[in-house]
């Protein structure tokens, strides 16, 4: 268990993370499960997870996200930590240049290493197969944390679109998260601090698929659906994805861009773009 080999408390860890006592504390006996990842990312961290133990960290715990309950209680904004706190401590993409592509992507739709497994709810032919309830036990990183989530939603209840045109959905809001701490908190919006957004998700995350709109740390974006099976992008931590977020602009052809997940620490509840 990665806090048994930190030899580290949770006073201590909650003073390295930001994240209250009582909030670790539900995360690691799995009475909870935390909203953002960020809380996570930032406890492993200062239990001096490795990369790959913060990989498979972030694996798991969007798995146990996406088998959160509907009607789960939602987090206390002060529950969640803060986002300072949370996340990697450099980013490639900085400045324009997007995070690196990474081979690996294993099931469509699906996160990294979860394709087929029992009770996710998979899709056939763009449908939503039924499943009538859904329970995920996720142990993570060695014990890190325990969670149990219990998800009765039904393929009723799940969105899924079937004709995405930008304008056509409700739309949901998400904050940008830039990891470079100097970006967070410099008050100028300098083009080294701002990120690309891409024009295709499922091609390459580079340079010359990027519409001119940029975007910076603590922008508010609008968002109508979320993709899946995007290409992989890591940041320099190894935490990868490849959900992307489509979020709605004004002054680029489309009327469109795509955010990675990583860009951001919110979740709002989407249909996923097809």
């Amino acid at each position: 268990m990665l806090k048994e080999r930190a030899g580290a408390s949770f006073e201590e860890l909650s003073r390295q993370t930001g994240v209250s006592r009582s909030s670790l504390h539900r995360y690691c006996s799995g009475a909870k499960v935390p909203t953002a990842y960020g809380p996570v990312h930032a406890f492993a961290k200062a239990c001096g997870a490795t990369s790959d133990e913060l990989r498979d960290l972030h694996r798991l715990w969007a798995l146990a996200d996406s088998a959160r309950s509907d009607q789960a209680a939602p987090w206390d904004e002060a529950d969640s930590g803060s986002p300072e706190a949370a996340g990697p401590e450099t980013d490639p993409a900085a400045g324009g240049e997007p995070m690196r592509p990474a081979d690996g992507r294993t099931g469509k739709g699906l996160p990294d290493g979860v394709a087929g497994r029992r009770g996710w709810p998979l899709r056939a032919g763009g449908r939503r197969v039924p499943v009538a309830a859904v329970a995920a036990t996720v142990l993570v990183v060695a014990g890190v944390a325990a969670f149990v989530v219990f998800n009765t939603a039904s393929g009723d209840n799940a969105p899924t679109i079937s004709e995405s045109s930008p304008g056509a959905l409700p739309v949901s809001t998400v904050r940008v998260y830039n990891v470079e701490q100097g970006c967070r908190t410099r008050a100028e919006r300098i083009p080294a601090c701002s990120m690309g957004l891409a024009r295709d998700p499922r091609l390459k995350y580079a340079a010359g698929n990027v519409v001119a709109h940029r975007v910076w740390h603590g922008d508010v974006l609008r968002t109508d659906c979320v993709l899946y099976d995007g290409d992989r992008v890591e940041d320099e931590t190894g935490v990868g994805t490849t959900r992307w977020f489509r979020v709605l602009l004004d002054d680029v052809p489309g009327g469109y861009g795509w955010l990675p997940a990583v860009r951001t620490h919110d979740n709002p509840k989407l249909p996923v773009c097809t």
